[in-house]
């Protein structure tokens, strides 16, 4: 009995190591409504965003660019894509934008903390539990 404890001990150990802190990125995205309502509107919200931010732009035929906003002004943006081969930046009519969202990196220290603390404590707790099967016999 204490050697099975041990195997099933064992083998949460291996397998606690495939989840990560981004699994929670199964969800699909939500329709979006491609109508909007006014242009003016949409044009001043993107040009209160900082130059240099990390966006994702959705476009009306259903794609999206994910770069760095360079410049924007009334009629268009430019984004520079994040991508492994350098490319040039691309300028996109606002009238084709559906959405501009500002990513975030996943670079929250709190939560950083948080992740290593549980895989710790988890860890301390498997591994007593290990030694505590294998010798009470």
């Amino acid at each position: 009995m204490a050697r099975s404890i041990a195997a099933i001990l064992c083998f949460s150990l291996l397998c606690s190591g495939c989840a990560t802190s981004a699994g929670g990125q199964l969800a699909s995205a939500p329709a979006v409504n491609t109508a909007r309502a006014d242009q003016a509107l949409f044009a001043s919200y993107v040009k209160q965003l900082p130059i240099g931010s990390r966006v994702r732009v959705g476009l009306a035929g259903g794609t999206s660019v994910r770069g760095t906003l360079m410049k924007t002004d009334d009629r268009e943006i430019v984004v520079q894509p994040r991508t492994r081969i350098p490319e040039p930046p691309i300028e996109i009519a606002l009238d084709r934008v559906v959405a501009v969202d500002l990513e975030n990196n996943g670079n929250n220290v709190g939560k950083t903390i948080g992740i290593g603390f549980g895989a710790g404590a988890a860890g301390a707790l498997a591994v007593f539990l290990i030694l505590v099967a294998v010798f009470s016999d």
